[in-house]
């Protein structure tokens, strides 16, 4: 199943590349007294595919706030979207990530972007919940799964179709552990997006989506 998972992943971070290529930006704009700190020049001169996480996270961590606007930011989105899921040690948490998107306007791009945005993050829930669950058998439950599910609320995303799958058997690991972990051991992410954490505690303490 991890493999299955990791491949759609993959197909679906390429379809991403592809929709959203475009030259580099000439210029990345920002707040004059924060702009020289953000590592800005080698955003502008490396190959996108080479561009590392370390060299992302300033970027990221202050896109719409100090720096960046929308044009830049779907330049680079395909590789931060790279980083998050093949060096998430090296990358911003997903919450970060995704809940970059409101602040991007995305919901305004047009309908192919956020068809394979959608696909992508779609693949990527999927790929955390295996591997979250996969880890139980090492007496372990990973914690990527609620980050990619918070990320997406903070992005206006419906969770209906995710949380259903929690109650999947092979997935009854993670929904345990959200459940001991429920409310104060989550995410604090989750504080900036009410409506999501209100369907996630229907799932956790109703059982229903």
């Amino acid at each position: 199943m991890t493999t299955s998972a990791t491949s759609r992943l993959e197909r679906a971070l390429e379809a991403v590349y592809r929709e959203f290529a475009r030259p580099g930006p000439d210029v990345i704009e920002g707040c004059p007294c924060c702009i020289s700190t953000r590592g800005i020049d080698v955003l502008l001169t490396t190959p996108l595919r080479e561009l590392t996480g370390q060299q992302l996270w300033r970027y990221v961590s202050g896109a719409f706030l100090t720096v960046g606007g929308e044009e830049d930011f779907q330049y680079l989105l395909p590789r931060i979207l790279d980083v998050s899921i093949s060096d998430p040690g090296n990358a911003n948490d997903p919450e970060i990530v995704i809940g970059k998107l409101p602040l991007a306007n995305w919901r305004a791009w047009s309908a192919p972007k956020r068809r394979v945005l959608e696909e992508f993050l779609d693949a990527w829930f999927e790929r955390a919940l295996v591997r979250d669950s996969a880890e139980a058998d090492e007496g372990w439950i990973g914690t990527e799964a609620e980050s990619v599910l918070c990320g997406a609320a903070r992005a206006g995303l419906p969770l209906r179709g995710w949380l259903i799958r929690l109650n999947e058997p092979f997935a009854a690991p993670v929904l345990i552990d959200l459940k001991e972990r429920f409310p104060d051991e989550l995410s604090a992410f989750w504080e900036d997006a009410p409506g999501g954490f209100a369907e996630l505690s229907a799932i956790l303490t109703q059982g229903r989506a």
